[in-house]
């Protein structure tokens, strides 16, 4: 596991830059988050609900994909200065266990002078388990360079 984020300056960033990460959901992932969380929706931990409810199985919180985006912003882009400020995300389709993943994080504005950072961030299926292409979440992150 790599644990060493990614260390940049607002000077560093430009409008347009990108990170991308794969991931793909496991039940165990979704179990985690449930304990760490105290979400024990139904429709997370009961694949009989959640096909009962018209998902082809138990579905992956919202939170733990944002959780997921959280790293990929302060790992990769901004990196490790990256200070989580406000996120809008939203959720169009459900993501399973068993999943594969594309997150990706990129630049939309820059504030130098405020040391502000706002990225578009996207989260869409890739592979055989689901249809390509279908976005899980969408939605815009904003954090705040520090200075060391």
């Amino acid at each position: 596991m790599d644990v060493e984020a990614i260390d940049r300056n607002i000077e560093d960033l430009k409008v347009g830059d990108r990170a991308k990460k794969t991931w793909t959901v496991t039940k165990q992932d979704i179990a985690s988050f449930a304990n760490l969380s105290g979400d024990f929706n139904p429709l997370h931990i009961d694949t009989d609900y959640a096909i009962s409810a018209g998902y082809r199985d138990s579905v992956a919180h919202g939170l733990l994909l944002g959780a997921k985006l959280s790293s990929l912003v302060g790992m990769k882009l901004p990196g490790r200065r990256c200070l989580l400020i406000d996120q809008t995300l939203a959720y169009p389709n459900a993501a399973y266990a068993g999943d594969r993943l594309n997150l990706s994080a990129t630049i939309i504005n820059l504030h130098p002078e405020l040391r502000i950072v706002e990225l578009k961030v996207l989260i869409t299926k890739i592979g055989t388990n689901s249809k390509s292409g279908n976005t899980v979440a969408r939605g815009k992150m904003t954090c705040k360079i520090l200075s060391s």
